[in-house]
């Protein structure tokens, strides 16, 4: 047989699995780092959240039951609900039909949740002030939200379930309840810890950005670290069975 042409060799690199490393593990956490940052920047400005909606849930009921009608918005957490429900319904199902461990998708669904991001700080900048309006602020969430659902259905979709990039609750459970908690080698433990850190360090990094510099600026900052992440991929290690030699 005859040297691989290039058409052959992009499509193998792009339909190749890419391989649970350090790399991969450092590319969740990044993007665990911009889910703090995303939601210390929505919860400020419009009361809800994007990426935790298991908050979302309960202040759907808070909001439907108007307890609190001055400061939670029905309208904000519902539209926030809904996008990630459907965004992570149309990111799961492609990644499930294309293959969710594959480069080539892994690189498009961080494109797409990368641009969603760029378009959500644009309009943040474009309508404030005296621009403002109710339907920017939708879009806005709409954006976020489903950018947001894209991520954690490609996280939850690598199978390494100690970095979810959103969920910190059952984190902090299963850390605690770890029968290997104090072992020195225990990777579960690390990336939980990690993946902690990380939520921690962008939710903080985000709340004083936006304090210096604003929302549309701090989601700027969050676009171009998941642009970052996106280009990485490119780099990342294939399972030894789909490899090919140059």
């Amino acid at each position: 047989m005859g040297l691989p042409t290039l058409k052959s060799r992009v499509k193998d690199f792009l339909s190749a699995p890419i391989l649970e490393d350090v790399l991969l593990e450092a590319e969740m956490l990044a993007l665990t780092f911009a889910t703090g940052m995303e939601d210390a920047v929505t919860f400020p400005d419009f009361h809800c959240f994007v990426s935790n909606q298991t908050g979302n849930t309960v202040m759907l009921a808070i909001a439907s039951a108007a307890i609190s009608p001055t400061v939670i918005s029905l309208p904000y957490v519902a539209i926030s609900l809904s996008m990630f429900v459907l965004g992570g319904y149309v990111f799961g199902q492609l990644g499930n039909f294309l293959g969710c461990r594959r480069r080539g998708w892994l690189i498009l669904s961080s494109i797409v949740q990368t641009m969603l991001v760029f378009a959500a700080s644009w309009l943040q900048f474009r309508f404030t002030g005296s621009d403002h309006t109710q339907a920017a602020d939708l879009g806005v969430l709409a954006l976020l939200a489903i950018s947001a659902s894209g991520q954690v259905a490609m996280a939850r979709s690598l199978r390494m379930t100690e970095i979810t990039t959103a969920n910190a609750t059952s984190a902090y459970v299963d850390t605690f309840i770890d029968v290997n908690l104090y072992k020195f080698q225990n990777r579960s433990r690390n990336r939980r810890f990690l993946f902690l850190l990380s939520l921690f360090g962008g939710s903080f990094t985000g709340a004083f950005a936006y304090l210096k510099l604003g929302s549309p600026a701090t989601l700027f900052i969050t676009a171009v670290g998941k642009a970052l992440v996106a280009i990485t991929l490119f780099f990342n290690r294939e399972i030894e069975s789909f490899e090919y030699s140059l």
